[in-house]
Protein backbone atom coordinates (compact mmCIF):
# COMPACT_ATOMS: atom_id res chain seq x y z
CA UNK A 1 0.00 0.00 0.00
CA UNK A 2 1.10 3.49 -1.14
CA UNK A 3 1.53 5.93 1.93
CA UNK A 4 4.16 8.28 0.46
CA UNK A 5 3.29 12.32 1.81
CA UNK A 6 2.25 12.56 -2.08
CA UNK A 7 -0.91 10.43 -1.85
CA UNK A 8 -2.49 12.58 1.02
CA UNK A 9 -4.31 15.73 -0.63
CA UNK A 10 -4.48 17.67 2.39
CA UNK A 11 -0.70 18.16 2.20
CA UNK A 12 -0.84 19.77 -1.17
CA UNK A 13 -0.56 23.20 -1.67
CA UNK A 14 -2.57 23.43 -4.71
CA UNK A 15 -5.76 22.08 -2.85
CA UNK A 16 -5.76 24.42 -0.12
CA UNK A 17 -4.61 27.60 -2.19
CA UNK A 18 -7.60 26.61 -4.09
CA UNK A 19 -10.16 26.11 -0.78
CA UNK A 20 -8.76 29.77 0.38
CA UNK A 21 -9.89 30.82 -2.64
CA UNK A 22 -13.31 29.47 -2.58
CA UNK A 23 -13.86 31.12 0.76
CA UNK A 24 -12.80 34.00 -0.24
CA UNK A 25 -15.53 34.23 -3.26
CA UNK A 26 -17.94 33.01 -0.68
CA UNK A 27 -17.48 35.79 1.89
CA UNK A 28 -17.06 38.20 -0.70
CA UNK A 29 -21.44 37.10 -1.27
CA UNK A 30 -22.25 37.61 1.67
CA UNK A 31 -22.85 41.06 3.77
CA UNK A 32 -19.68 42.31 6.07
CA UNK A 33 -19.78 40.26 8.96
CA UNK A 34 -19.65 43.06 11.46
CA UNK A 35 -23.55 43.17 10.50
CA UNK A 36 -24.54 39.81 11.42
CA UNK A 37 -23.60 41.03 14.90
CA UNK A 38 -25.04 44.46 14.68
CA UNK A 39 -28.34 45.31 16.24
CA UNK A 40 -31.53 46.94 15.53
CA UNK A 41 -30.30 50.37 15.56
CA UNK A 42 -32.53 54.18 14.67
CA UNK A 43 -31.42 57.30 14.28
CA UNK A 44 -34.28 59.84 15.44
CA UNK A 45 -33.65 63.78 14.13
CA UNK A 46 -36.20 66.44 14.92
CA UNK A 47 -36.11 69.91 13.52
CA UNK A 48 -35.19 72.16 16.09
CA UNK A 49 -38.90 73.96 15.57
CA UNK A 50 -41.74 72.52 16.34
CA UNK A 51 -45.71 73.65 14.86
CA UNK A 52 -48.09 74.03 17.70
CA UNK A 53 -51.73 74.53 17.19
CA UNK A 54 -55.20 73.26 17.68
CA UNK A 55 -58.55 72.34 15.57
CA UNK A 56 -60.99 73.78 18.20
CA UNK A 57 -59.30 73.17 20.36
CA UNK A 58 -57.89 69.58 19.84
CA UNK A 59 -54.11 69.88 20.04
CA UNK A 60 -51.82 69.58 16.81
CA UNK A 61 -48.74 69.29 16.79
CA UNK A 62 -46.48 69.01 14.08
CA UNK A 63 -42.74 68.84 12.80
CA UNK A 64 -39.64 67.38 10.23
CA UNK A 65 -38.32 64.36 11.66
CA UNK A 66 -35.42 61.83 10.21
CA UNK A 67 -35.11 58.66 10.85
CA UNK A 68 -31.93 56.01 10.06
CA UNK A 69 -31.46 52.73 9.99
CA UNK A 70 -28.20 52.81 11.72
CA UNK A 71 -28.29 49.01 12.56
CA UNK A 72 -27.44 45.80 11.14
CA UNK A 73 -30.71 44.74 10.38
CA UNK A 74 -34.27 46.06 8.27
CA UNK A 75 -36.56 47.89 10.34
CA UNK A 76 -40.60 47.52 10.15
CA UNK A 77 -42.01 50.58 11.72
CA UNK A 78 -45.09 50.46 12.50
CA UNK A 79 -45.96 53.43 14.31
CA UNK A 80 -44.91 56.63 15.80
CA UNK A 81 -46.02 58.98 18.76
CA UNK A 82 -45.28 61.86 20.56
CA UNK A 83 -46.24 62.16 24.75
CA UNK A 84 -46.45 65.88 25.58
CA UNK A 85 -45.36 66.80 29.17
CA UNK A 86 -45.67 70.23 31.17
CA UNK A 87 -44.36 71.38 34.07
CA UNK A 88 -43.38 67.20 34.27
CA UNK A 89 -47.39 66.05 34.05
CA UNK A 90 -48.55 64.09 30.86
CA UNK A 91 -50.73 66.29 29.09
CA UNK A 92 -51.46 64.37 25.78
CA UNK A 93 -50.30 61.67 23.52
CA UNK A 94 -50.42 62.14 19.93
CA UNK A 95 -50.36 59.23 17.35
CA UNK A 96 -48.72 60.08 13.50
CA UNK A 97 -51.60 60.26 11.66
CA UNK A 98 -50.06 62.01 7.93
CA UNK A 99 -47.24 62.93 6.40
CA UNK A 100 -45.79 65.62 3.52
CA UNK A 101 -43.85 63.45 1.05
CA UNK A 102 -42.01 66.61 -0.23
CA UNK A 103 -41.82 70.32 1.08
CA UNK A 104 -44.21 71.24 -2.11
CA UNK A 105 -46.83 69.60 -1.18
CA UNK A 106 -50.31 71.43 -0.01
CA UNK A 107 -51.67 67.60 0.76
CA UNK A 108 -50.57 65.26 3.60
CA UNK A 109 -50.57 61.34 2.56
CA UNK A 110 -51.59 58.76 5.53
CA UNK A 111 -48.61 57.53 8.20
CA UNK A 112 -48.99 53.74 7.30
CA UNK A 113 -46.31 51.31 8.31
CA UNK A 114 -43.09 50.86 6.09
CA UNK A 115 -39.75 49.24 6.02
CA UNK A 116 -36.51 51.09 6.88
CA UNK A 117 -33.65 49.17 5.17
CA UNK A 118 -30.20 48.92 6.57
CA UNK A 119 -28.45 52.64 6.19
CA UNK A 120 -31.57 54.03 4.79
CA UNK A 121 -33.60 57.21 5.34
CA UNK A 122 -36.64 58.34 6.15
CA UNK A 123 -37.07 62.47 6.20
CA UNK A 124 -40.36 64.43 6.44
CA UNK A 125 -42.77 66.85 8.22
CA UNK A 126 -45.25 64.64 10.23
CA UNK A 127 -48.75 65.69 11.87
CA UNK A 128 -49.25 64.18 14.99
CA UNK A 129 -52.84 64.48 16.42
CA UNK A 130 -56.03 62.33 17.91
CA UNK A 131 -58.93 62.86 15.14
CA UNK A 132 -62.53 63.70 16.80
CA UNK A 133 -63.92 60.20 18.48
CA UNK A 134 -67.14 59.16 16.48
CA UNK A 135 -69.79 61.15 18.49
CA UNK A 136 -67.57 64.21 18.64
CA UNK A 137 -67.34 63.71 15.35
CA UNK A 138 -70.81 63.60 14.36
CA UNK A 139 -71.90 66.51 16.55
CA UNK A 140 -68.95 68.54 15.26
CA UNK A 141 -70.17 67.95 11.50
CA UNK A 142 -74.45 68.45 12.50
CA UNK A 143 -73.09 72.18 14.19
CA UNK A 144 -70.96 73.09 11.54
CA UNK A 145 -73.21 72.60 9.17
CA UNK A 146 -76.26 74.56 11.06
CA UNK A 147 -73.40 77.04 11.60
CA UNK A 148 -72.39 77.44 7.97
CA UNK A 149 -76.18 77.22 6.40
CA UNK A 150 -76.96 80.04 8.31
CA UNK A 151 -74.22 82.68 7.40
CA UNK A 152 -75.05 81.37 4.06
CA UNK A 153 -78.31 82.48 4.31
CA UNK A 154 -77.60 85.40 5.83
CA UNK A 155 -75.12 86.28 2.94
CA UNK A 156 -77.72 85.71 0.58
CA UNK A 157 -80.04 88.18 2.31
CA UNK A 158 -77.66 91.12 2.79
CA UNK A 159 -77.94 94.07 0.52
CA UNK A 160 -75.23 93.74 -2.71
CA UNK A 161 -73.21 96.89 -1.35
CA UNK A 162 -73.18 96.00 2.17
CA UNK A 163 -69.51 94.07 2.71
CA UNK A 164 -69.42 93.47 6.09
CA UNK A 165 -68.76 90.16 7.94
CA UNK A 166 -71.66 88.21 8.51
CA UNK A 167 -71.92 86.65 11.87
CA UNK A 168 -73.73 83.75 13.00
CA UNK A 169 -76.29 83.64 15.89
CA UNK A 170 -74.76 82.72 19.06
CA UNK A 171 -76.37 79.77 20.15
CA UNK A 172 -74.89 78.46 16.84
CA UNK A 173 -71.39 79.24 17.84
CA UNK A 174 -71.92 78.28 21.25
CA UNK A 175 -71.16 74.48 21.26
CA UNK A 176 -67.63 75.23 19.16
CA UNK A 177 -66.73 77.79 22.24
CA UNK A 178 -67.41 74.80 24.66
CA UNK A 179 -65.42 72.07 22.49
CA UNK A 180 -62.52 74.62 22.41
CA UNK A 181 -62.51 74.94 25.98
CA UNK A 182 -62.73 71.44 26.73
CA UNK A 183 -59.76 70.55 24.53
CA UNK A 184 -57.30 73.08 24.72
CA UNK A 185 -53.97 72.54 26.05
CA UNK A 186 -51.84 75.30 25.38
CA UNK A 187 -51.60 76.78 28.31
CA UNK A 188 -47.77 78.91 28.82
CA UNK A 189 -45.25 77.09 30.39
CA UNK A 190 -42.17 74.13 30.25
CA UNK A 191 -43.15 71.49 28.44
CA UNK A 192 -41.48 67.83 27.10
CA UNK A 193 -42.05 65.63 24.53
CA UNK A 194 -41.01 62.30 23.58
CA UNK A 195 -41.12 60.68 20.25
CA UNK A 196 -41.77 56.93 20.07
CA UNK A 197 -40.87 54.96 17.17
CA UNK A 198 -42.69 51.80 17.29
CA UNK A 199 -40.72 49.10 15.43
CA UNK A 200 -41.46 44.87 15.48
CA UNK A 201 -40.94 43.38 17.11
CA UNK A 202 -43.46 45.11 19.51
CA UNK A 203 -41.23 44.76 22.50
CA UNK A 204 -38.46 47.45 20.90
CA UNK A 205 -39.38 51.01 20.68
CA UNK A 206 -36.92 54.25 20.40
CA UNK A 207 -37.52 56.85 22.05
CA UNK A 208 -36.02 60.67 21.75
CA UNK A 209 -36.79 63.69 24.42
CA UNK A 210 -36.85 67.57 23.49
CA UNK A 211 -38.05 70.30 25.94
CA UNK A 212 -39.60 74.00 24.96
CA UNK A 213 -41.36 76.68 26.61
CA UNK A 214 -44.80 78.42 25.78
CA UNK A 215 -45.15 82.44 26.71
CA UNK A 216 -48.80 83.57 27.20
CA UNK A 217 -48.03 85.97 24.29
CA UNK A 218 -48.41 82.16 22.35
CA UNK A 219 -50.80 80.95 23.79
CA UNK A 220 -53.17 83.98 23.53
CA UNK A 221 -52.26 83.70 19.84
CA UNK A 222 -53.78 80.41 19.92
CA UNK A 223 -56.66 81.45 21.92
CA UNK A 224 -57.57 84.28 19.60
CA UNK A 225 -58.61 81.63 16.61
CA UNK A 226 -62.33 81.19 18.80
CA UNK A 227 -62.70 85.47 17.15
CA UNK A 228 -62.75 83.91 13.94
CA UNK A 229 -65.33 80.81 14.54
CA UNK A 230 -68.65 83.35 14.70
CA UNK A 231 -67.79 84.32 10.98
CA UNK A 232 -67.25 79.89 10.48
CA UNK A 233 -63.70 80.55 10.39
CA UNK A 234 -61.53 78.01 11.31
CA UNK A 235 -64.84 75.88 11.25
CA UNK A 236 -66.10 75.62 7.63
CA UNK A 237 -63.60 77.20 5.83
CA UNK A 238 -59.01 77.57 7.06
CA UNK A 239 -57.80 81.02 8.23
CA UNK A 240 -54.72 81.75 7.06
CA UNK A 241 -53.17 82.93 10.68
CA UNK A 242 -54.52 79.76 12.60
CA UNK A 243 -51.51 77.71 11.26
CA UNK A 244 -50.24 77.82 14.38
CA UNK A 245 -46.93 79.11 16.36
CA UNK A 246 -43.45 78.06 15.35
CA UNK A 247 -41.61 76.73 18.60
CA UNK A 248 -37.66 76.27 18.71
CA UNK A 249 -37.07 73.14 21.14
CA UNK A 250 -33.49 71.52 22.62
CA UNK A 251 -32.48 68.24 23.05
CA UNK A 252 -33.52 66.82 26.36
CA UNK A 253 -31.63 63.48 28.03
Amino acid sequence: MDTSPETYFYLDLKFWSFILSLVAFLLSQLPPIKLWFKQKRLNIEVHHRVNITHKVGNPNFSFHVSLSNIGGRNLRITGMKVKVFREGKELVELPAQNYYESLKDKFAAFFVPFTLKTEEDWSHTVNYLNFFDRATDKSYRANESALRLDVQKKIEARKESDKNAVVAEPELVEPFYKLFDKLFVWEPGEYTFEIIVDTKPSTQKFVKKYRFTLFESETKELKDHIQDYKFGGGISYNVDNHVGIFVPITEYN
